[in-house]
């Protein structure tokens, strides 16, 4: 009698989606809040820090002043309909430069990137307008010069922390609609 040949594969995948080894078992809720919450607040320390440094450099090279600074959780991967099942904390802050800072406002960021000590990212095309970014650890940033259509600041930094963090099922509305000032600069 002849055997089947089965892909090796194939006989791995239901066990890990069992043992929730590898992947990620939706609908799990083996998630402990406390540390979830401690993580997701440990990421808005850390982007708050590298906000910090980045504004202190752009203050230095562009005489920038902070207008805004905004901040809050992002949800990562989105379940249908109760919403997303995990998060990462995010802010914005824009700047407006000093007058008489000078008008290529590209070349600066690029100094700010180089100056900041973070891994700079080299840039997918040779479009000068396209955002520098860095990444300091865990947290990436991407500086970008603001065009002048009635927005806000000459420069908006916007940074994201990773990884996601699951949280409990039964938090997941609490983090979508959790309020936060933003990094304090």
């Amino acid at each position: 009698m002849r055997r089947r040949r089965r892909a090796p594969g194939l006989l791995l995948l239901p066990a890990l989606l069992l043992s929730g080894s590898g992947c990620a078992v939706f609908g799990s809720d083996d998630v402990d809040s406390g540390t979830a919450e401690e993580a997701l607040l440990g990421q808005r320390d850390a982007v708050a820090e590298t906000a910090r440094g980045l504004v202190a450099i752009s203050h230095d090279v562009l005489g920038s002043e902070v207008l805004e600074s905004r901040g809050g959780w992002e949800g990562c991967t989105g379940r249908f309909p109760e919403g997303y099942e995990d998060f990462r904390y995010t802010a914005d802050v824009r700047l407006e430069a000093a007058p008489g800072s000078g008008e290529d406002v590209a070349e600066a960021l690029r100094t700010i990137a180089e100056q900041s000590g973070y891994a700079v990212e080299e840039p997918g095309s040779a479009d000068p307008d396209d955002p520098v970014r860095v990444t300091d650890g865990s947290v990436s940033a991407s500086l970008m010069d603001v065009p002048d259509l009635g927005t806000v600041g000459d420069v908006l930094i916007r940074l994201s922390a990773d990884p996601c963090v699951a949280v409990p099922e039964d938090e997941w509305q609490d983090w979508m609609s959790r309020k936060d000032p933003g990094p304090q600069i």
